[in-house]
This record gives C-alpha cells, sequence and structure tokens, in this order.
C-alpha cells in the first residue's frame, strides 16, 4: 500500500477547499467543535489524525465545499499498484479506474488455471498499463520553443508567460521582456523558467574543459585574424556573437568607443594582447588569467527587497549580467533557470518549465534539441518569422523526428508558431490576389499555405499558431499551448482507458470457449507470421553517411571548425551525435516494410468475422508493436552513438582535420573526406552496430510478440533503457 501522507499533504489539500469555499480557519472551527490553532496545525501537516481530518471535511461539505466529500473518498483509497496521483490531477477519474484494473489482474493472474493465451495478453496489458499511468500520474511537463536566431522567440515567449517588468519601468512595451531579447546570438545557453519559492536565478556552470575550450577558440580566431593567418575570408572562423561578448566582459577586455580627429571609433584591446603576446599559448593564458575562472564559484542569486526594485526588474537585470559574463563571481552558464513564484498559474494544476532553447544558427539537428524532440513530456513549439513561416529549422527538425523515430504530429506533441509583425498579416493575399481584411484573415490564409506546404513534404497534422505581442490578446496564444499539453496527456488517457477496457473484457469474460478460442487463433496466426517474417531487413544506409552529409552542408566553416578542435563533440555539430542519427534512420528505414506488413496482417485478422471477440486484443497487439517500434529506433540511435563513440573521439583523425583549415576553400569538403576515409577504414565499427541492430530488434520487436504467441517465451521488455548490450560486456 502506498503511503498517502509520504505523497500529497492532507492539510495543504484542506487548506485548498476550504480557500475555494471562501470559509475561514474560525468558521471551519466553529462548524466542526475544534479549536482554531487545531485547524491550523491540521493545514499545516502538523496533524494527520483521521478522526481530526473526518470531522474537517464532514464540516466542509456541509459548509458547500464542493469536493470535500469526493475528497475524503479519495483519502481512503488503497493505492496498491501505481502510486497515488494528486487528488487535483485532471486524469485522476482514468488513473482510478486504472487501479482498480490492475487489481483484477493481479487476481486473474494469481489463477494459473486461466489458459495461457489469455495471461499473455494480460501481462503485456499490466505493464503498458503502469507505464501509461505513470506518465499520467506526473503532472510536470516543459514546454520547449525552438527556432531559427533572431526570430523573436525570446520576446514572444516574455510576453505569453508574463515576463514582463512593469509598464512604468519601460519607454515601450515591447522594452519590457524579461528575458534579454536582440537581433539574434543573444542569448549565450538554453534558459528554463519554472515555479520557486521567490524570484531568483540558477545556473549550471559551463565545466572547466568546457570554458577553457570556448576561450581556446575565441583566441585562435583572434590571433589568425590579427596575425593575417586567415587566408579564405570566404571561410571565417570564429565563435558566436553572444560567447565572444561573455568573454570579453569576463575579462574585461570589451572594445572601448573612443573620438578620434571628431569621429567615433572602437579601440579592441584584444587586438593590442595579440600584438604584445610572443605567441598563441601565451595569449590564451592572459585572458584567461584575466577571467579569474576559479574565483567564480556563485551558482545561485536570490531577489533582495531591500534593493527597493521591482522583482521583475531586479530578474531583468541580473539574468542580463549572467548571461552577458558581467559578474565577476559568476561562472559562464551552461543553462539558466529563472525562478518565478506562482509561474505557470494560466495553465491549472500542471506544473510548467517554460524552455527557451538556444536558437538555430547553423546545424539543426543539434544533441540539445533532440532530447526535447525525443522526451515524452516536453510540447514542442516551433517557431518562425510570419513571411517565412513554417521555416528552415521547422521543416529540417519535423522532418528529423519522422524520418528518425516516425513521430506522430496530431497528438500535441508540436505545433508551429509564427511571430508576425506589424501589417505583416494583413499583406496575405487570397487566391484571387485580394489582401486580409483583418490580422485574422490573414492569418487564416497563411495557415492555408503554410498546411500545404508541409501536407507537400509528408509532414501535415501540425497545428498552426499565431501570435503578434504588439496586438494580439495573450489569453487566446495561452488557451492554445494549454491545449496542445492537454492533447498530450489524452492520447495516454485514451490509450490508458482502451486498455483497462481490452484486459476487463478478458477477465470477465474468461470462461466463455469462444472468445478463449478466438484469441487462442489469433496467437496461432501471429506465430505463423512471425515464423515467415522476423528477420530485419538489409541497411539501407551507413549510419555515418548522415554525418557527412551534414558537415557538407554546414552554413558556417566556423561550427566546423569548433568542432574539429574538439573531437567532433561539440554542441553545434556533435559528429558521434549524428551518427546515432542515422543509425536509427537505417533502422526505419529496413524495418518499415515490416511494420507495414505486421499493420496489414492485424487488419486481415480484424477483418475476419471468425475473431470479432477478439478485436481489442488484436488493437492491443498493434498498440505494443508501436511501442516497440519507437523503443527499437531510440535504441538504435544509442547504440550507434556507443559503437562509435570512443573510436572516434580518440581518433587522430581530428588533428588532420583540424589542420585543413587556412588551406584555402574547400575546408568542409575537405574535413567530410578525410572522415569518410576514416569510416570506410573502420570496417570493425559497422559490423559491430549491425550485430547490436539486429539484437535490438530481437530484443525489443520480436521477443514482446514472441511472448504473446509461445508459451514458453522468455520474459521480454521493449522499454528502452540507457544499457545497450556490447558483445562481452557485462550488464551493470
Amino acid at each position: 500500500m502506498f503511503e498517502y501522507t509520504r505523497l500529497q499533504n492532507i492539510g495543504a489539500a484542506i487548506a485548498r477547499l476550504r480557500a475555494e469555499t471562501n470559509v475561514t480557519q474560525a468558521v471551519l472551527a466553529e462548524k466542526t467543535g475544534l479549536d482554531q490553532s487545531r485547524i491550523s496545525r491540521i493545514e499545516k501537516g502538523e496533524v494527520v489524525a483521521g478522526t481530526d481530518v473526518d470531522r474537517v471535511l464532514e464540516a466542509l461539505d456541509a459548509l458547500g465545499a464542493a469536493k470535500a466529500k469526493e475528497f475524503r473518498e479519495y483519502i481512503g483509497r488503497d493505492w496498491q499498484h501505481i502510486e497515488p496521483p494528486s487528488f487535483w490531477n485532471p486524469e485522476r477519474e482514468c488513473l482510478e479506474i486504472t487501479e482498480e484494473t490492475l487489481d483484477e489482474i493481479a487476481t486473474f493472474l494469481a489463477n494459473d488455471d486461466h489458459p495461457w493465451p489469455l495471461r499473455r495478453q494480460i501481462e503485456r496489458q499490466r505493464e503498458s498499463l503502469v507505464r501509461a499511468a505513470s506518465f499520467l500520474g506526473r503532472l510536470n511537463h516543459n514546454i520547449a520553443f525552438i527556432g531559427d536566431m533572431g526570430v523573436g522567440k525570446s520576446t514572444a515567449i516574455s510576453f505569453i508567460f508574463d515576463l514582463l517588468v512593469p509598464p512604468s519601468l519601460a519607454d515601450k512595451a515591447i522594452n519590457r521582456p524579461v528575458l534579454e531579447t536582440g537581433a539574434g546570438g543573444t542569448t549565450i545557453c538554453e534558459v528554463h523558467i519554472k515555479g520557486g519559492p521567490e524570484f531568483g536565478i540558477s545556473l549550471l556552470p559551463m565545466s572547466d574543459a568546457e570554458m577553457r575550450e570556448l576561450v581556446s577558440d575565441f583566441c585562435a580566431a583572434k590571433w589568425a585574424v590579427h596575425t593575417s593567418e586567415q587566408r579564405d575570408a570566404s571561410e571565417s572562423i570564429g565563435i558566436s556573437r553572444e560567447a565572444e561578448r561573455a568573454i570579453r566582459n569576463m575579462s574585461g577586455l570589451g572594445r572601448r568607443r573612443e573620438t578620434v580627429d571628431g569621429k567615433t571609433v572602437y579601440h579592441d584591446p584584444v587586438a593590442d594582447m595579440v600584438n604584445s603576446s610572443n605567441s598563441e599559448d601565451e595569449f590564451r593564458t592572459r585572458v584567461l588569467t584575466l577571467m579569474n575562472l576559479d574565483d567564480r564559484t556563485r551558482r545561485e542569486l536570490w531577489y533582495d527587497s531591500s534593493t527597493r526594485k521591482h522583482p521583475m526588474e531586479w530578474v531583468t537585470e541580473t539574468f542580463k549580467a549572467v548571461n552577458n559574463g558581467r559578474l565577476k563571481d559568476v561562472p559562464l552558464p551552461k543553462s539558466i533557470d529563472l525562478l518565478i513564484p506562482n509561474f505557470g498559474r494560466a495553465f491549472g494544476e500542471l506544473d510548467i518549465t517554460v524552455i527557451d532553447t538556444k536558437g538555430v544558427d547553423d546545424v539543426a539537428v543539434r544533441e540539445d534539441l533532440d532530447h526535447r524532440l525525443k522526451d515524452p513530456r516536453t510540447a514542442i513549439v516551433f517557431c518562425s518569422r510570419f513571411n517565412d513561416a513554417p521555416g528552415t529549422s521547422t521543416r529540417v527538425l519535423l522532418q528529423h523526428m519522422r524520418q528518425t523515430f516516425s513521430e506522430r504530429f496530431d497528438t500535441g506533441k508540436v505545433s508551429v508558431l509564427a511571430l508576425p509583425r506589424s501589417e505583416e498579416a494583413r499583406a496575405m493575399k487570397d487566391d484571387l490576389g485580394e489582401q486580409a481584411m483583418t490580422d485574422a484573415e490573414g492569418y487564416e490564409f497563411k495557415r492555408m499555405h503554410v498546411e500545404a506546404e508541409l501536407a507537400a513534404e509528408n509532414l501535415a497534422g501540425v497545428p498552426m499558431l499565431f501570435y503578434n505581442v504588439e496586438a494580439d490578446d495573450v489569453a487566446t496564444i495561452r488557451v492554445a499551448l494549454f491545449g496542445q499539453l492537454s492533447r498530450m496527456r489524452k492520447a495516454v488517457e485514451e490509450r490508458l482507458l482502451d486498455l483497462c477496457a481490452a484486459s476487463r473484457e478478458i477477465i470477465r469474460n474468461h470462461e466463455a470457449q469462444a472468445l478463449n478460442a478466438a484469441i487462442e487463433e489469433v496467437a496461432n496466426r501471429l506465430n505463423t507470421f512471425l515464423r515467415g517474417n522476423r528477420r530485419l531487413g538489409a541497411r539501407e544506409q551507413l549510419a555515418h553517411v548522415e554525418a557527412i552529409n551534414t558537415i557538407k552542408a554546414v552554413r558556417y566553416a566556423s561550427t566546423l571548425w569548433a568542432s574539429t578542435r574538439r573531437n567532433g563533440d561539440y554542441t553545434g555539430l556533435n559528429v558521434v551525435h549524428l551518427v546515432g542519427v542515422g543509425a536509427a534512420r537505417d533502422a526505419r528505414l529496413r524495418s518499415e516494410s515490416w511494420f507495414d506488413g505486421l499493420d496489414a496482417f492485424l487488419n486481415s485478422l480484424k477483418a475476419d468475422e471468425g475473431l470479432a471477440l477478439a478485436n481489442r486484443s488484436i488493437d492491443q497487439i498493434a498498440a505494443s508493436a508501436a511501442a516497440s517500434k519507437r523503443a527499437f529506433l531510440q535504441a538504435a540511435q544509442l547504440g550507434g552513438v556507443e559503437v562509435y563513440r570512443e573510436a572516434l573521439s580518440q581518433s587522430s583523425v581530428w588533428t588532420a582535420c583540424a589542420s585543413e583549415w587556412g588551406r584555402g576553400p574547400g575546408f568542409k569538403l575537405r574535413v567530410a573526406d578525410r572522415l569518410e576515409g576514416w569510416f570506410t577504414k573502420e570496417a570493425k565499427l559497422k559490423e559491430r552496430l549491425e550485430e547490436m541492430i539486429n539484437a535490438l530488434w530481437e530484443q525489443m520487436v520480436i521477443a514482446p510478440l514472441l511472448r504473446l504467441v509461445e508459451e514458453s517465451a522468455p520474459e521480454a521488455d521493449p522499454t528502452p533503457t540507457n544499457v545497450i548490450p556490447f558483445k562481452g560486456r557485462m550488464s551493470a
């Protein structure tokens, strides 16, 4: 049994019920016959005596608290199989049904006399029920905003979630955002906005190695420029604007404005330091010394009311200082958390973290973005300029989701948010060439255009949203985003209810000979299908091809240059991550026809009138196979990374790749050729990955289905793990 008081504060719930009924503690005390101090202690969680709690809930019910009686029943529930959800969980009723169903399943499985095909079905459904219930039981979700640099993403987030300084502290409404904004290249890292006990900023710092690598890139670029070693202006090297700005601030090497002969010029102390250094190593050492990295140990900053600043004004100024490296005791952040009391209240009971991702400037399929795309608890909002919608990076990442892990777009996982500026919407024209009369009409014209474009690229089903920060009602976009999260949860709830219904149908009719016969016949036919269609298709594409193609298509040579200096492991271009993506895409290509065949086979079973009683079971087999497919593709990506990570990161090929810089045009192609040669030479890794992919296919796709059709089949779990089975390696 789960201990309720360990998981949810009864006192806090009672306090909320009382507040929602507009009843004071004094009135409640009088109604219960308890001292007001006793009521206060109960609400603080200091008293959890059952009799006192019952008296308080009875009194609240009598005083008109709509949910007091329901809450009393709820805390009396015996939760044996899943963790008790919050009383205010929107899907609580579904989870209560799930708990009851799991109880029935436990009783059913305790009887060894039931036919094994029924037991196998129930076992698989139990596992799926527990996983889906775990998802719905938690109320925390992320909303990640992804888009190209400079599209207005940070500004939109600030207005949508009321991250604004008071109007009196800004000359224009557009200057009210807490998040630092600009024309791109402003935010140095990913920013998380979440609820907190008070206003504050917490950061995860860059590691010492990451910081030194970034400074090394900065110094190498400046040394090349100021010593005339950079030979090809068309392929310049350097670091991002936001990173350079932070390094200059941390080292005190910011450009200074001066007036010479009546003209304003900027003096660069970096150039002076280069000219006074005997080598690049000396130059880099001097910069690192100025930065005082060892003294930068502060990780948290909290609002102090004694500053007499408005809390949001303090957050704005402090965030800007941290983001630009202006605080002497604060390191350069790898991610920043903005903590805002009562953040996300517009989303009801859900605990929301908003993520402002680092803008896409070159390679869109980045490891950090991939993590957000695959996280089942994260809703993705692809941001773009209105005229460019849906945007290049949005198209690339939607295709990536489709090609790499077969993501559906109608479950609330993704949406496209176009950010129009003044008059852009009304400049839209219909098919007759007539301009839109209103912004709403312009939005509709754009929606039709974008939906047609995405459908032509096999990306239909992505919801389209619009928000002009200067003109549109923010409540409308908040409702749309909440609806996106609700659809994510609703899709899981529907799956959970279907599983409950299928399980109960078997349990309640298990003695019916016709049902037993139908399910056994389905198992026999599925077994026949598997015997004839067990093997994974032949390899379609080598895993490293994706990485090579990406390198050739890199927009900025500096992105590839930085990656070669880090043995391919760079946030802007992680080569081994792209190898993993390539492995997953190959796995999808070679398994697609198999899954299509399975779908056709299962549809033929459903069309057989003699198997009508087993239709729910057939549906659950299809759902289980879909889950296995997702697990297989994710494991294939992880497998590709693990097979190549060590060998690639330690290879001398990166020294050769980095040395290609400065030899004239064609840097990207020369690096691609060197890496292509390395991958071709490492044939053993290719075969090792092939062996692993086939093992994962057996483990995650075939084994779970065999468990349903063979009485002696061993246990199988198709869920992805962080452990990839290497030949000869012991599992932890």
